[in-house]
């Protein structure tokens, strides 16, 4: 593992945090840069690294534990999780930019209902169990070279929780499970993707 790597990883709640809240992937690589105090390259290093890199890594300061109950439930072609698909589709901070219509919203919905049916991806809910409540959405799509993208959205009302963190340590052993053997990549979100 390069020093790079190393360095981000100690700080990999910061790292996650400016990579959720980036506005597509030069964003992303200048606010890694910022953080670490690195080059545009090194940040890019840091960007396309294998979420093993990260998940379990120590830090010199306490991770809290987050919320007390939580779980990642398997994402529905239902009236609840539809509501929750097109919060984000509308959320200026997601992938979608927040300019996805009705129309596109749905499409991607059901692309993604598809490739859930086909099994290159698994689309997870994050539930709050303690509050019966969702927060989040987290998309574990197959690439063509076999590695497994992770994108997560947590909810604007629901960020700064702890609920990104529980979703990348879920996700990955979810998707672990599902893509034995695959790569499993936390790529920043690119606007109207």
């Amino acid at each position: 593992m390069s020093n790079v790597i190393e360095a981000a990883a100690g700080r990999r709640r910061e790292i996650f945090a400016a990579i959720s809240s980036a506005n597509g992937t030069d964003d992303a690589i200048q606010a890694i840069s910022h953080l670490l105090a690195v080059s545009a390259d090194e940040a890019r290093e840091v960007l396309r690294a294998p979420l093993e890199s990260f998940v379990g890594a120590t830090t010199e300061h306490a991770v809290p534990a987050g919320p007390a109950g939580f779980e990642l439930q398997p994402f529905k072609d239902s009236d609840d999780h539809r509501s929750l698909y097109h919060s984000r589709s509308s959320d200026s901070s997601s992938a979608t930019g927040g300019e996805w219509d009705e129309n596109r919203t749905e499409q991607e919905r059901r692309d993604g209902l598809s490739r859930i049916d086909s099994e290159s991806a698994m689309w997870f809910v994050a539930v709050d169990t303690a509050r019966g409540s969702a927060v989040g959405l987290v998309f574990g799509e197959q690439t063509n070279d076999g590695d497994v993208d992770v994108a997560i959205w947590i909810h604007p009302e629901e960020r700064k929780k702890g609920y990104g963190m529980l979703s990348l340590k879920e996700s990955r052993r979810e998707l672990a499970a599902f893509f034995p053997g695959k790569h499993v990549i936390v790529r920043a979100p690119l606007a109207g993707k």
